[in-house]
């Protein structure tokens, strides 16, 4: 699958299906589906740009995730969920606004280097602490001394070093002509229901838990593991969101120590979800590849930043640099501008699920192989021809069918709350002893 700027969601679906190879007729049409009119509903052009000047995001992600949940009714029933809105949940329980040149949440942004420009993360505690290693010199201003330094070196040399400090960053529209996924399939089986097969999800924050949760709604059981020392970090980020993507999931953690516990999880699975870089698996002695050559039916997704085979796959992304990599921004006075609320999080998350309920249902292991940058750099595009305006107090797009109203984000009803860490620990070690 390759960009397509005219795409209508109906489209994008049936070529998601037929890449799949699910043999699946759509079950049904939806209307207005085009780029801008698909971003004009989806609230993510109102968490683009400024509050005072939105922007309409490049591409197509929007409709493509329109189209992705479409491919999940297809496959396995109505969710009622209308995809183009999960891009902007996060930011609807948030309730952050436009934050150009920064992203929502204000931990990443483009730098100007020497030649150019790269998407940099300090989302995390570690990375902020490694910036006076990044930078060669002593320093408590942040992003300041980042700036600074970034000025006297070239676009490649920055982002090299910060791969070489594990620190997120990545060249603005470096990642061009990627294939949405790899798929690897290790032999066929009966179809098989969705209904009642067990997910492990050892991913953390937005992709893998999104994918996790739409194969709950598709009805599967799903099982949450985290690691007794290092949490998700969601669990202290936006609670109402935790809750939205974990409520009615068992909570289990395992000791990195005694892996006895996570590998009877792991064989216990019909569906594996990790997002960790090779060496973070192989510290956990899992080895996806031998997994399915040793089952008769079984479906890995293995989420990435940029790729998990090659150089690539040691590189360090979230959803708001990875996006940018793959050349999701705007530009305002020469400066690139993210878009939407990491992005590049919620498109992998749906349409990896849209891949493991499609191999799922035909029986057989499948690896998927689906990275954040790649899947995102499928859906880019050149800037709109038309930005939002005001009339009347409302913001309003010219859109393929007329003029229509800049929606606000919006989030599905949260049924619950995420079980606590652990929480299900005696239970499900009972329940393998048996």
């Amino acid at each position: 699958m390759t960009s397509n700027p005219s795409i209508s969601a109906s489209q994008w679906a049936g070529e998601l299906l037929e890449f799949i190879g699910a043999d699946h007729q759509l079950s049904v049409e939806v209307p207005e589906s085009a780029p801008i009119a698909d971003w004009a509903r989806s609230g993510a052009v109102s968490i683009t740009g400024t509050p005072i000047q939105l922007l309409t995001p490049p591409g197509f992600a929007a409709t493509a995730a329109r189209g992705a949940l479409l491919a999940i009714d297809t496959l396995a029933g109505a969710t009622g969920i209308p995809g183009e809105l999960l891009l902007a949940e996060r930011a609807a329980l948030s309730k952050w606004p436009a934050k150009a040149p920064w992203t929502l949440g204000l931990h990443s942004r483009a730098v100007r280097t020497r030649d150019g420009w790269f998407a940099l993360s300090l989302a995390r505690e570690i990375d902020q602490d490694s910036v006076p290693a990044l930078i060669g010199a002593p320093t408590s201003h942040g992003w300041v001394s980042v700036d600074a330094w970034a000025r006297t070196i070239t676009t490649q040399e920055a982002v090299d070093r910060c791969r070489l400090f594990g620190i997120p960053a990545g060249q603005i529209a470096s990642v061009t002509g990627a294939e949405l996924m790899q798929l690897t399939s290790y032999g066929a089986s009966l179809p098989r229901s969705l209904t009642g097969l067990r997910v492990v999800d050892l991913s953390a924050l937005w992709a893998g838990p999104l994918c996790a949760n739409l194969l709950q709604q598709a009805g599967a059981e799903v099982i949450r593991v985290e690691s007794a020392q290092r949490p998700d970090g969601s669990r202290v980020g936006i609670p109402a969101f935790d809750d939205l993507l974990h409520a009615g999931q068992k909570s289990v953690t395992f000791d990195p120590a005694n892996l006895d516990f996570l590998h009877a999880l792991i064989d216990s699975a019909d569906i594996v979800i990790t997002a960790s870089r090779p060496r973070g698996l192989t510290s956990l002695e899992l080895d996806p590849q031998a997994w399915l050559a040793s089952r008769a039916h079984g479906v890995w997704v293995q989420i990435s930043a940029y790729g998990s085979t090659g150089p690539e796959a040691n590189w360090i992304g979230f959803g708001d640099d990875t996006a940018m990599a793959a050349g999701l921004v705007r530009w305002i006075d020469g400066i690139p501008i993210p878009i939407a609320d990491a992005v590049a999080d919620p498109l992998t998350g749906m349409h990896a699920a849209v891949a493991a309920i499609a191999l799922a249902q035909r029986g057989g292991a499948h690896l998927i192989d689906i990275s954040l940058a790649n899947v995102a750099a499928a859906t880019a595009g050149d800037a709109p021809a038309s930005d939002p305006f005001l009339a009347d107090g409302q913001w309003q797009i010219e859109t393929e069918y007329g003029i229509r109203p800049i929606e606000k984000p919006r989030a599905r009803t949260v049924l619950g709350t995420a079980r606590t860490l652990g929480a299900d620990n005696q239970i499900m070690r009972a329940e393998l002893a048996r």
